[in-house]
């Protein structure tokens, strides 16, 4: 079975269309609620990483072993015990997809959060593993695969010239592959199976103003041709995605002279005689910022469902035929949202994924054929045992009239009038938050906080000119959005005006810093997370197979129009007059070590309260459990510590990871 996810406009969620924002008033309650455990919350899974085999007769699936997430597979009538195919004892096993005819399982590793990752192949009756790509050293990428030939994937490898991907046929079986393309402009590939083979048909490039191009040849040419041009204020927004099964239609995402996105078609009957000029059929305009194909039809790969997101959710069924599954599963969803996240091959077995701001994940069979649905697993079901708080829609409003929305959810703790804040600002920044289950959320407002997270301007799903109108505005107008937010939660009486804490990761991190430096007295605190301090230094150090989308990221930055040293928190640490939480994975490949280590060596020298710690076996986040538990425990410590609220105790959370605790402020656990 082919397997291609189209995704236009950023990553998307299914679910019900609510036309209303909602408010709730702020629960008050006799009796607090009981602590949700952060092993709830932020451990191991019962289960994750679901697929479902072609043939629909066994799953494969991620679940503890000894405390560490495993690779298993069981049948799905579960009338045999489950098999377990992995054995990790440090570091959590990566999610696997069944081969198209079901023969292997294709799995990936990095080397303790480096990023060089490495494709397995896992036979699901032995635990067999074999390294498909080098052990170290190299990013290897799945770029395409196909049910017509199950025994090959096309990957991508960067062993010639870290910085650029050839590609390659890989033979699953026997590991052999045989060069399809080599890149040596720096122009990305897109391959296909057309015309019963493997075929480069794409190409594109950056161009020095943020532009991009892209050149085409269809089977039978020897040489690229013009195809599509974009401005910088499109490209990150339009462009091809991929051909139908049988290479009539391309199909791609047009944002070209208007702010939301359209679905578009190309024929190859058209594309085999057109240029620069190629005409193309609307197949959806969209009226929200986010547009992507939720289904594709098994056979013929054209789009049947497609989602729109803005705050919320809203599906088009593009294919009448799935009109009375679809209904089905509304009415078993009930107030709850759900999507569809894989099928069999013959298309009778459905996996759906439930859940809802207030309810976990669970995880059920829709049998199409009988019209039955089956309960497989709750994702974490000890998380169905509390009462959780809803997520409520924010329209608000910037200091210069720009749209900002947002999301809040309130502590069921609070009595009347205004409660400690925390913002957590997202990462990316080309990136977005979403309405749903949020455990950081649900984890912050069971110890006592209101929680604010914000779609500031350069963020992606509402519109190109929300997206744009982040150019150049780091540590400006991107931070006065989260601050107007924040504002007008106080001036609603919601925030405690001296009691805010501002966290987050990657960017999240850099605007944690940014709201220590630039706006010393509105944060009692802040937490940073993998967080750049010093953008020359991060500039510098961006992993070489970046070099393709290089562009984009620095005009979005401002580099050549914006004073980096300004807008780097590193060089305004004397205004910083509030504690400070840091954290960094040693191995991190995007943002260097050191930018952490640059700002807690400042703050140091001038006797500013900061804990800091490291995890030497992490990289660009923590992917081990065991590291995620011990950092949230430091955290709502260090928000107890600062602005009050409930704690668990620390117990034996920060012994059982590899922290490395630098920097102490917080008392010693």
């Amino acid at each position: 079975m082919r397997r291609r996810t189209v995704m236009l406009g950023g990553l998307l969620l299914s679910g019900l269309v609510f036309s209303q924002v909602l408010v709730p008033v702020a629960v008050t309650a006799a009796e607090p609620p009981p602590l949700i455990p952060r092993e709830v919350l932020f451990g191991n899974p019962e289960i994750a990483g679901v697929d479902l085999s072609p043939d629909g007769t066994r799953i494969a699936y991620l679940a503890p072993y000894e405390g560490v997430l495993n690779l298993w597979v069981r049948d799905l009538d579960g009338r045999e015990e489950p098999r377990l195919l992995t054995r990790k004892t440090d570091r959590p096993q990566q999610g696997a997809r069944w081969t198209p005819d079901g023969r292997f399982l294709i799995s990936s590793r990095d080397a303790q959060g480096d990023e060089n990752t490495v494709l397995v192949r896992i036979d699901p009756s032995t635990g067999e593993t074999v390294d498909l790509t080098p052990p170290s050293g190299v990013l290897a990428r799945v770029n395409a695969a196909d049910r017509d030939v199950p025994g090959e994937l096309v990957v991508g490898l960067n062993d010639r010239d870290p910085r650029y991907h050839d590609l390659y046929v890989l033979d699953i079986a026997s590991g052999e592959r045989k060069l399809l393309h080599q890149v040596d402009d720096g122009r990305p590939v897109a391959v296909d199976r057309l015309n019963g083979e493997w075929h480069p048909y794409l190409r594109s490039e950056e161009l020095a103003d943020g532009g991009v191009v892209y050149e085409l040849r269809l089977p039978g040419e020897k040489e690229w041709r013009p195809f599509l041009q974009f401005d910088f204020e499109d490209a990150r927004l339009s462009g091809p995605g991929g051909f139908t099964r049988d290479g009539q239609w391309l199909y791609g995402q047009l944002s070209t002279g208007e702010d939301k996105p359209r679905l578009v078609r190309w024929s190859r009957e058209e594309l085999e005689r057109c240029t620069t000029d190629c005409g193309f059929e609307v197949v959806h305009r969209a009226t929200s910022g986010a547009l992507g194909i939720a289904m594709n039809t098994i056979e013929t790969g054209v789009p049947s469902v497609l989602v729109e997101t803005d705050l919320r959710s809203q599906r088009f069924i593009l294919d009448p035929s799935l009109r009375s599954d679809y209904d089905a599963l509304e009415r078993l969803a009930g107030s709850n949202e759900f999507s569809v996240f894989d099928r069999d091959r013959k298309d009778r077995l459905w996996l759906v994924v439930v859940a809802s701001d207030r309810q976990g994940e669970q995880i059920w069979l829709w049998d199409r054929d009988r019209r039955q649905h089956q309960r497989l697993f709750s994702v974490q079901p000890k998380l169905d045992d509390y009462a959780l708080a809803s997520m409520e829609s924010l329209d608000l409003k910037a200091r210069d009239g720009r749209r900002i929305p947002a999301y809040l959810t309130r502590t069921p703790l609070a009595s009347d009038g205004p409660q400690p804040l925390v913002l957590v600002v997202h990462g990316g920044p080309q990136a977005r938050d979403y309405w749903g289950l949020n455990r950081t959320h649900q984890w912050l407002a069971n110890r006592g906080y209101h929680v604010m997270s914000v779609n500031y301007r350069g963020s992606t799903g509402f519109g190109k000119a929300h997206l744009l109108a982040g150019e150049g505005e780091w540590y400006a107008r991107m931070q006065d959005d989260l601050v107007d937010a924040v504002g007008w939660a106080v001036d609603q009486g919601i925030a405690d005006p001296d009691k805010l804490v501002i966290k987050g990761a990657s960017y999240g991190g850099y605007a944690a810093l940014a709201g220590l430096t630039r706006d010393p007295t509105l944060f009692a605190a802040a937490v940073s997370e993998v967080g750049p301090s010093n953008l020359r230094t991060l500039l510098e150090a961006i992993p070489p197979y970046w070099a393709a989308t290089r562009i984009n990221f620095d005009r979005m930055i401002g580099v050549g129009s914006v004073d980096l040293d300004a807008i780097s928190p590193i060089n305004h640490v004397d205004q910083i007059q509030r504690p400070l939480l840091l954290g960094h994975g040693a191995n991190d490949p995007r943002v260097s070590l050191r930018e952490s280590e640059s700002i807690a060596a400042a703050m140091t020298a001038r006797q500013l309260p900061i804990d800091f710690v490291v995890f030497p076996d992490e990289g660009h986040g923590w992917a081990n459990p065991r590291n995620a538990l011990a950092w949230a425990a430091l955290e709502e410590h260090f928000l107890h510590q600062h602005i009050g609220g409930r704690v668990e105790p620390f117990g034996d959370v920060l012994k059982q990871s590899s922290m490395d605790w630098r920097l102490r402020s917080l008392p010693t656990p």
